[in-house]
């Protein structure tokens, strides 16, 4: 039986827009202030003492905190407050609606659903009990995690961390313990324009960025070969942008390239950086360009927790409380776990919903699977307190 407030909370986060300005202009549905104000209004429905981050008005992050104020253990539960864009959507977005077993809207599997799913879990009487295991409970809605994962890096930034976290993302209810880093660069190069009919007059950026990209696909190549790992395979890399040029008949004197790394836990990203610039500063020597720049667009860290941590053992317990078999999974996608990795001890990603629904022209989630993720954090919580409880006598 699918809770009847459960779906309203979904519904009321659905109806609120915030798209992430990244992926839309329009004021009527961008930033995140709204979903801010909503949460900080659940939030403080249930007790919470609510403070802001206010560092951008329309870009607020949100903390939450129930329990004591100096607690033995400290729980997070983290859900990022922003949606990709609506333009190409065959359903109304922001018109929550159920039907046929499902509830459809934008946010509504990524990532409102789950976030909606723990606030149903933190009833009076599991919030309680957690304080008086002197637990503090903070739930953090944090901006920007769809185009760099601002809001998640300025509360660490802020000192914000817990002993253990739960990272709310649609995971199928898997439990995720591990994802690659990220590394996106800008590269640009700046060549000499001149007449198509006299090439050799000018210096092509393009050509250049052609010797670039062969360089850079050969260094990945011998990184695969340098660096595995059981869980999380080998690193990537996707050029995933190129401009340049200015017309058919001109020698380009422009071109810019961006691209997409993985990493694992062992690599450097300083020594991927150190490449790039030591192949541009070779291409001005060859004199193959005047000059050129390597820019780190976004940094994010990799996360791995042990399978056997306390926080993977509770939340494995939980799903079968609630019949389901515990799967651990790692992902190819980042997320906020990657910048609360540096100030949480232990640390999952988990949630209802599948993350093939995440971004599609029709996003929906299924009801039941967002009560069954509801049941499980449920269940989460009431070990959690008990297994405090258990630790203080």
């Amino acid at each position: 039986m699918v809770a009847p407030a459960l779906i309203e909370v979904l519904k009321k986060c659905v109806a609120t827009p915030s798209v992430n300005p990244a992926h839309s202009s329009n004021p009527d549905e961008s930033h995140e202030f709204r979903m801010a104000d909503a949460l900080a209004t659940m939030l403080s429905a249930k007790g919470f003492d609510v403070e802001w981050d206010r560092a951008d008005a329309l870009r607020p992050n949100v903390i939450g905190r129930y329990g004591p104020a100096n607690p033995q253990r400290t729980l997070l539960f983290e859900s990022h407050l922003d949606t990709v864009g609506v333009a190409d959507m065959v359903i109304p977005p922001f018109r929550p609606e159920v039907r046929g077993g499902r509830l459809y809207g934008r946010g509504a599997c990524d990532t409102k659903g789950p976030m909606a799913a723990a606030l149903h879990a933190m009833t009076e009487k599991r919030l309680q009990a957690l304080a008086q295991a002197d637990v503090q409970i903070v739930f953090a809605g944090a901006m920007g995690e769809e185009h760099g994962n601002l809001g998640a890096e300025q509360l660490v930034a802020r000192g914000l961390g817990a002993d253990a976290a739960i990272i709310l993302e649609p995971t199928d209810q898997h439990i995720v313990f591990a994802h690659k880093g990220v590394l996106w660069m800008e590269i640009n190069l700046t060549g000499t324009a001149a007449h198509a009919s006299t090439p050799e007059k000018g210096r092509s950026a393009i050509s250049a960025m052609a010797q670039l990209i062969a360089s850079l696909e050969q260094y990945h190549d011998e990184d695969v070969q340098r660096y595995t790992h059981p869980d999380l395979g080998s690193p990537t890399q996707n050029i995933g942008m190129i401009r340049g040029g200015e017309a058919v008949n001109i020698v380009a004197h422009q071109c810019q390239l961006q691209l997409d790394r993985r990493f694992l836990p062992d690599q450097s990203t300083h020594d991927m950086v150190q490449f790039i610039e030591k192949q541009i500063a070779a291409l001005i020597q060859s004199n193959a360009v005047l000059d050129g720049s390597v820019r780190i667009i976004k940094e994010g860290s990799p996360f791995i927790t042990p399978c056997h941590s306390g926080l993977v053992s509770l939340l494995q317990s939980a799903l079968r409380d609630a019949g389901v078999d515990p799967v651990m999974k790692t992902a190819g996608w980042f997320s906020d776990a990657g910048p609360f990795s540096k100030t949480c001890e232990d640390l999952v990603v988990f949630g209802p919903g599948s993350i093939s629904q995440a971004h599609t022209v029709d996003e929906f989630i299924e009801v039941e699977e967002l009560q069954k993720g509801a049941d499980i954090l449920g269940a989460f919580l009431d070990r959690f307190s008990r297994s405090q409880d258990g630790a203080s006598s």
